[in-house]
Formats: structure tokens, C-alpha cells, sequence
């Protein structure tokens, strides 16, 4: 595939990643009002798919990449691996989560035992990868053959018309809601109209899963098709 069609952060993931560490304080509430109070939404929906695929959720060995805060760990219900690139955010996270393991790392490089995991999953983390196609590929690595990989996260429609309108939104209304809600702090979420820019769409999204080794099991698409939960098996 041609240098065009790489995906991902690239040279911007530095300054977004320090954006992240600015706004660890007013993380999980400015989520809340950006999303139109669909985030909670978005990440149960694709958690209860991960669990109705798990024969036993609660002694599977689930990894929660780009755990950020560790909500995703926190709403499992399950004690897990976390692991971030940023070490305040997992401070956060495992104030969050006492009985979950923390591992710093980065998606492209995971120190990992390979194939151990029967589930991986990733809350509004993997458009921060600085290489999708290589984020993707890791992932794979570190689950069995059959295992599950969620991804909840933001998407980008296929339909000009509504990758346009998301844009925009990401753009200018989601900094405007987010300084009402958390003041100048807020308006760095502008940094997330950077990801979206970077972001496949969701179909090319699906190609890059195929690609790396993964078969869709179930999909569901909000706001539009700019937010999504997709459930993933690693085929053999």
C-alpha cells in the first residue's frame, strides 16, 4: 500500500500525547459533554459484545490498551493488564484499578508475552497509535488464535457528506463545549481534530483489521458513523 495510506498519529503523536498529559484533570468529564453524553454509551455497548463472546469473562486475561484513566478496566468488573504510554494517566488508572497490572508501553512496541491474551481491548486509544497498521499488527500478536480484540473509539464515515460534518465538529463545536465545560484547559481538546484528520475511514479501518489478521465479529456505529464499538476475532 502506498506511504498515502499510512495511518496514524506519525510525527504528531509527541504533541498530542502532551496534550493528554495537560488535560488528565478534566479527562473523563469533558469526555462526557463532547460525546453528548454517549461516551459511557458507546464503551458499555461494546464491552457487554466482548462479554457475550468470552466463554468466561472473569477468568479470561483480558489486556486494556491505551487504558488512559482506566475506565474501560473499571467498567469490565474484571481485574486486568493495563497498559499506556503515559505514566500520569496510568497513575489515574491504577488508583482506579488496585488489582489490575500496569505496563508502560506503546502500541507498536508491546512487551507482552505473545499470544497469552483471550481478550484485548481499547477505549477511545487506538486512533493515537502512531502507526495503525503497526498498532494492529502487535495486537494480534499478543492474543490466542480465536481470541477477541474490542475497539471503541472514534470513527470516519465513508459518506463525504458526514466525514464533513464530523469535521467540523471535532473542529470548532467540540473545543466550544469542552471549554464550557472545563474552561481554557478544555479548549485543548481541540488536539482530538488532529486524530480525526488521521483516522482511515471505517471502511478502510476494516481492511487494516483484515489485514493484520482479524475477522469482524459484530459492529456498532453512533453519532452519525463517527463513533463505533467493533468486536474482532484473531482468525488462525
Amino acid at each position: 500500500m502506498s506511504e498515502a495510506k499510512q495511518f496514524g498519529l506519525g510525527e504528531d503523536w509527541h504533541s498530542v500525547e502532551e496534550v493528554l498529559k495537560e488535560i488528565i484533570p478534566v479527562y473523563d468529564k469533558t469526555n462526557r459533554y463532547i460525546s453528548l453524553g454517549s461516551d459511557l454509551k458507546i464503551r458499555k455497548t461494546g464491552l457487554a459484545l466482548l462479554k457475550q463472546s468470552l466463554r468466561n469473562p472473569s477468568e479470561s486475561l483480558i489486556v486494556d490498551l491505551g487504558c488512559g484513566t482506566g475506565r474501560m478496566t473499571k467498567l469490565l468488573g474484571v481485574p486486568s493488564v493495563m497498559l499506556d504510554a503515559l505514566r500520569p494517566m496510568m497513575k489515574v488508572a491504577k488508583e482506579r484499578n488496585l488489582d489490575a497490572e500496569g505496563v508502560l508501553a506503546i502500541f507498536e512496541n508491546l512487551p507482552l508475552k505473545k499470544g497469552i491474551f483471550q481478550g484485548a481491548m481499547a477505549g477511545f486509544a487506538i486512533r493515537d497509535a502512531r502507526r495503525l497498521r503497526d498498532a494492529l499488527s502487535e495486537i494480534n500478536e499478543i492474543l490466542r488464535v480465536g481470541g477477541f480484540f474490542l475497539v471503541v473509539d472514534l470513527s470516519k464515515p465513508d459518506s463525504i457528506l458526514r466525514k464533513r460534518v464530523i469535521a467540523l465538529y471535532w473542529r470548532v463545536l467540540a473545543p466550544l463545549i469542552a471549554f464550557f465545560a472545563a474552561g481554557r484547559l478544555g479548549l485543548r481538546f481541540a488536539a482530538l481534530s488532529t486524530t480525526y484528520q488521521r483516522l482511515p475511514t471505517n471502511s478502510e479501518f476494516l481492511n487494516l483489521a483484515e489485514e493484520a489478521g482479524f475477522d469482524l465479529v459484530a459492529s456498532k456505529y453512533f453519532m452519525l458513523g463517527g463513533a463505533s464499538s467493533l468486536l474482532f476475532r484473531k482468525h488462525a
